[in-house]
């Protein structure tokens, strides 16, 4: 790592958080205590207002604005690359965002990244645009905890409603599923979400019930995969 790159990436660590140990940084940045002693005291010669104290570490001045984002080569292509598969695969509201943050991005960071185009470009597709109109519901659910109420078509093109308590959303590199509490079977359930074919939000919130949420549906799904005999219910409708 350029000496460049590491004093900014020092400012970074040490604005990120209200007090950091020289240890903190040299373990992060993995250089020696030593040369971050010299680093920090390059910073403060050169004007970023850093201060230190016994037994805390380093501050950062309240307010002090960063210098724009350095990344390498490599990280900007490889960060628009992700925010363009992300677009690609996401809802039209968190497309918007992402589309802003890029923009953000591209504003915080010198001229000749800016001027770096992503090798790798994620169009999206009709169907990824009719999926959206179902995820952007969807997010807005689980961040609200709302009951919803979906019309679903299985694999046997067999069709139910249920009423779930939506929990979380997984992305598998083909299709999204949703996770949930269902209130017909009660128990967690996946739900492929392109198989929704009617999605209806209720008024009602969903409680914050011990054995309900989404940990405990990763913990019961960690338990269920390091001991196969586990007897925890989760059942995938195709």
């Amino acid at each position: 790592m350029r000496r460049a790159e590491r004093l900014f990436q020092i400012v970074q660590v040490i604005g990120a958080s209200q007090w950091t140990t020289a240890q903190a940084l040299a373990e992060r940045l993995q250089v020696s205590e030593r040369t971050i002693y010299r680093d920090v005291d390059h910073l403060s010669a050169s004007g970023v207002p850093l201060y230190s104290q016994a037994g805390k570490g380093y501050a950062l001045l309240e307010g002090y604005q960063l210098p724009p984002l350095m990344f390498s080569v490599e990280e900007w292509q490889a960060l628009l690359t992700g925010l363009s598969m992300a677009q690609g695969w996401a809802g039209q509201r968190q497309a918007e965002a992402l589309r802003a943050v890029q923009e953000k991005l591209a504003m915080a960071v010198p001229s000749h990244l800016r001027a770096l185009a992503s090798p790798v470009s994620a169009p999206a597709l009709p169907e990824r645009r009719m999926l959206g109109a179902l995820l952007d519901p969807l997010q807005r659910a689980i961040r609200e905890r709302s009951k919803v109420r979906v019309h679903y078509r299985d694999v046997q093109e067999q069709f139910s409603k249920r009423i779930i308590w939506p929990l979380g959303l997984y992305f598998w590199g083909h299709c999204w599923t949703l996770v949930g509490w269902c209130e017909l079977r009660k128990a967690f359930r996946h739900f492929r979400v392109d198989r929704i074919v009617i999605l209806q939000t209720l008024g009602d919130r969903y409680p914050h019930l011990p054995g309900h949420t989404l940990a405990d549906y990763e913990a019961a799904m960690d338990a269920r995969c390091t001991d196969p005999q586990s007897t925890v219910e989760e059942k995938t409708p195709s």
